[in-house]
């Protein structure tokens, strides 16, 4: 078989080379030469041991870009991450091809719209490094600064600190070295998370735990500091996000007001963030920075976040540019001087309740109990009211809310909030307690019978009545009564069986007074018709409940049905056929009340 004298030549020079490459890994000798090897799997440079124990589970891989071949890793996004932290913990932000490496990271990640916004379980992959695919990799220009890597600070001095309440990782490092915020860089906090990677989020640290840190040198700490990006809106660190160097006594305290929206929304449940800096992203890139103290935040559980701007100092226009941003959030501007109520006016409203009632515009609860209440502000979250706020601002002397109202409203998703908390009014210190009703049940005897003990009306029971006593014409007559009493002086009778509608008149001829209740079934009948025959007052109509001496805007109104009489030591009875709930019997209870039920 014949080859070409150019196939030949080449054919010698693949041999030569594959020879070469065999007696260097055979006769290669340790060097302080530094040399470069390219690989399609591997980055150009090996990790250190720590790194490469913190993403030993990350995968990596290299592209061919542009005529470049791109070392990368992919990376599944954590809780708390973001872009500019995953850059920096990889020592990017420092590399003098920056600008290139963020092209390629856009260019491999093109399904993404905003690398600002990454979100938990995202895979995102992140260029490492980019080497020509013909050549050397490039080497840094003379004079300009490497990274500086684990390995390199092998023999960097360590101590330990314990977290205390109210500390931030950059407040504890000034403190302790005592430096300025420019004499601190990107690249001290690269290695102080590597060499804490159990924290997630150096923003983020809790009493408690212990921390490395790496004791300040000239040669670690050389740069301004660089803010962080959050993904999300509202990344807030709270206490830790403080990053000045004052002392507590220096600190400004918080406004009265601050303070007082504080415990508020608390008492609603919502968190309310008055510390720490707020980093609000935009979509196009950047971010709004907001010092909590003066700007916070109040974050609701159904999404919504209201900036509350304290004294009136946020631009119009960036209010506008937050609001467009982000679909969820609101800006109330107070000028200053606000109290609390004038506050709520603003903040209310922009928490988007499905409702929110006019001034002096009741909440009614309709039913068999009727109840109308009125309080400074009514906050209804949906349609079925199962998640409504009634809302009353009081001092000490104003009115408060009896316990059991605020008890039975509860049943019906109606939440009632009295600010500040104050102890509840006289003779209400007692807890809820067993209420003070008599079951007389549905049974026309039992009902009667109960009515004529309440009253101190003497009977007698089931007793034969003689009418007629015929001893000369041999004729007589007697009457079985269900109750024998004298009313006004006068026989009575009180028939619950039916004697029978002849007997009734020929009673009433013998001057004997009847109450016929055969026919009778509705229980409150029975006690309106036993009263009014042994001659008691009582009101049937349904009995409205106001508090005593109150007016203005923040009243009740309570409507029962039943019958109000007086018993025999002069106390009131409300005689109802409802089966009333336990609060709204202790309610009548505190109100001085006995109960007869007439249910079984």
């Amino acid at each position: 078989m014949k080859h070409s004298p150019k196939r030949l030549a080449l054919l010698a020079i693949a041999v030569i080379s594959l020879f070469f490459c065999t007696s260097d890994r055979g006769l290669a000798q340790p060097s302080d030469e530094e040399t470069y090897s390219i690989s399609l799997t591997q980055t150009a440079e090996p990790e250190p041991e720590a790194e490469q124990a913190v993403r030993a589970a990350e995968k990596q891989e290299s592209f061919s870009l542009e005529g470049k071949k791109v070392v990368t890793e992919t990376y599944t996004v954590k809780k708390g991450d973001h872009l500019w932290q995953l850059l920096r913990e990889r020592g990017l932000l420092e590399k003098r091809n920056l600008p290139e490496l963020l092209a390629a990271l856009k260019k491999l990640n093109a399904s993404f719209t905003n690398l600002d916004l990454i979100y938990p379980g995202d895979k995102i992959i992140i260029p490492l490094t980019i080497t020509p695919v013909k050549g050397l990799p490039l080497v840094a220009a003379k004079g300009e600064e490497s990274v500086i890597s684990l390995e390199q600070l092998k023999d960097l001095k360590l101590e330990s600190y314990t977290v205390q309440q109210g500390d931030s990782l950059i407040k504890v490092v000034k403190g302790r070295y005592s430096l300025r915020d420019e004499q601190i860089n990107d690249r001290y906090l690269q290695i102080l998370s590597r060499l804490n990677p159990e924290i997630d989020n150096l923003n983020r640290i809790y009493p408690g735990q212990v921390v490395r840190l790496p004791i300040y040198t000239p040669q670690v700490v050389r740069m301004p500091i660089r803010r962080e990006k959050p993904t999300r809106p509202l990344e807030t660190a709270q206490a830790a996000a403080q990053t000045t160097s004052t002392s507590p006594e220096q600190q400004k305290a918080p406004s009265p007001l601050t303070q007082q929206l504080s415990e508020f929304f608390a008492l609603l449940g919502e968190e309310w963030i008055n510390s720490g800096e707020h980093f609000i992203p935009l979509k196009a890139g950047g971010q709004v920075n907001l010092k909590a103290e003066a700007f916070p935040i109040l974050s609701l559980g159904n999404g919504q976040r209201v900036i509350v701007d304290l004294y009136h100092e946020l631009p119009e226009k960036m209010a506008q540019v937050i609001a467009a941003n982000w679909e969820n959030y609101r800006i109330v501007h107070l000028k200053g001087n606000e109290d609390l109520r004038g506050a709520l006016n603003k903040i209310l409203p922009a928490c988007d309740p499905y409702r929110v009632y006019k001034q002096g515009e009741p909440l009614e609860l309709q039913g068999d109990i009727t109840l109308q209440v009125s309080a400074d502000y009514i906050l209804q979250s949906s349609e079925d009211r199962s998640k409504t706020l009634l809302i009353h601002l009081a001092d000490k002397n104003a009115y408060r809310m009896p316990m059991e109202l605020r008890s039975f409203l509860a049943h019906y998703g109606v939440k009632t909030i009295e600010y500040p908390p104050g102890q509840p009014p006289a003779g209400e210190a007692a807890p809820l307690g067993k209420a003070d009703v008599l079951f007389a049940g549905k049974d026309k005897g039992t009902i009667v019978e109960s009515v004529l003990n309440l009253t101190g009306q003497t009977f007698s029971r089931d007793v034969e009545m003689p009418i007629i006593q015929g001893q000369k014409s041999g004729v007589s007559l007697s009457v079985k009564a269900d109750f024998f009493l004298y009313v006004d002086g006068k026989d009575s009778i009180i028939d619950c069986t039916g004697i029978g509608a002849d007997i009734v008149p020929l009673l009433k001829e013998y001057k004997v007074s009847v109450l016929s209740l055969g026919n009778e079934q509705d229980p409150a009948q029975l006690v309106a018709r036993t009263l009014e025959f042994i001659g008691v007052t009582f009101d049937s109509k349904p009995q409205p409940f106001t508090p005593a001496g109150k007016a203005g805007g923040k009243n009740y109104k309570l409507t029962i049905p039943g019958i109000v009489f007086k018993d025999t030591h002069g106390r009131n009875v409300f005689a109802s056929h409802l089966k009333l709930p336990d609060d709204i019997a202790g309610f009548l209870s505190r109100q001085g009340y006995m109960v007869l039920s007439l249910t079984s």
